[in-house]
């Protein structure tokens, strides 16, 4: 059987390889109902395209350069495929039934929806996805477009999670590239970007080995469909690779914040080694 890490590593390789490429998100849609749903049910397909055509169109109304460092068409389109890969380990557990698979992967299609990289308050900008995608998704069952919105409004970082299995695969979904040893760390610069134009106090740290500390520290607790895919091994990983460094994880990351910038990726690059997660190419 393949370990977890080894399944995380393939998955992030295949997130790295579509940064590549357009990121097409009509077709990670339909990638990620497949894989949740197995056979996807009658009105799913049209609102998942419907609402990954609105996506891309808000992505490609941005001027050239202009579309948010994070929060644009490639993190969207990860999101669906990583709901969609966590959803089909659920169904196969018996953990969720097709419908509410498909549901997460539905809900990560608008989850960031309008997102235009600035600052709002609390919930604002979930309330607002989760408005457009409802009114997108008119092909679903209205009990249907009711899971659909909450679970949108799930991805609120300061919202206390709901319980379920369901809202917590979409917070997994959502985090699942910045999770990853290689593309997360890139992902965090790209945040720490998004933030500093958007004049977001502390975007600074996030571009920091410390504030990546901050971020892989404060992960809850990950469910069965996360562990089985490796996610929580990786994050295990990359602590513990912090804590090669030093005496203690935080003294690791001040050890790697006070190098030259290229020195400091390098040593961070030979912990991540030790811990059996070698850079990827890409």
């Amino acid at each position: 059987m393949t370990s977890p890490l080894v399944r995380l590593r393939t998955a992030e390789a295949q997130l790295i390889a579509r940064r590549a490429a357009p990121p097409e998100p009509a077709a990670a849609v339909a990638e990620g109902l497949a894989a949740a749903c197995g056979e996807v049910p009658a009105g799913f397909a049209a609102a998942g395209q419907a609402i990954a055509a609105a996506v891309a169109a808000h992505g490609a109304s941005f001027p050239p350069g202009g579309e948010p460092a994070y929060h644009d068409r490639h993190h969207q389109a990860e999101a669906m495929l990583c709901a969609g890969w966590l959803a089909r380990e659920a169904r196969r557990a018996a953990l969720l039934d097709t419908r509410q698979a498909g549901l997460c992967v539905l809900a990560m299609a608008g989850h960031d929806l309008l997102h235009e990289g600035l600052a709002a308050p609390q919930g604002a900008l979930e309330q607002r996805s989760a408005a457009a995608a409802d009114r997108l998704a008119a092909t679903l069952a209205p009990p249907d477009r009711a899971e659909l919105t909450r679970l949108i409004l799930e991805t609120i970082p300061e919202a206390p999670p709901a319980g379920d299995l369901a809202a917590a695969l979409v917070r997994e979904a959502d985090l699942f590239g910045s999770l990853t040893p290689c593309l997360g760390w890139r992902l965090s610069r790209a945040l720490a970007r998004e933030m500093a134009q958007a004049g977001i106090p502390g975007a600074a740290r996030i571009a920091t080995h410390a504030g990546r500390l901050a971020f892989l520290a404060a992960a809850p607790g990950m469910s069965p469909p996360a562990v089985a895919l490796g996610l929580d091994a990786a994050r295990q990983a990359q602590l513990a690779a912090f804590r090669s460094l030093a005496a203690t994880a935080e003294a690791g990351a001040a050890l790697l914040d006070a190098l030259p910038e290229e020195a400091g990726r390098q040593r961070w690059r030979a912990a991540l080694r030790g811990q059996g997660l070698p850079e990827l190419p890409g």
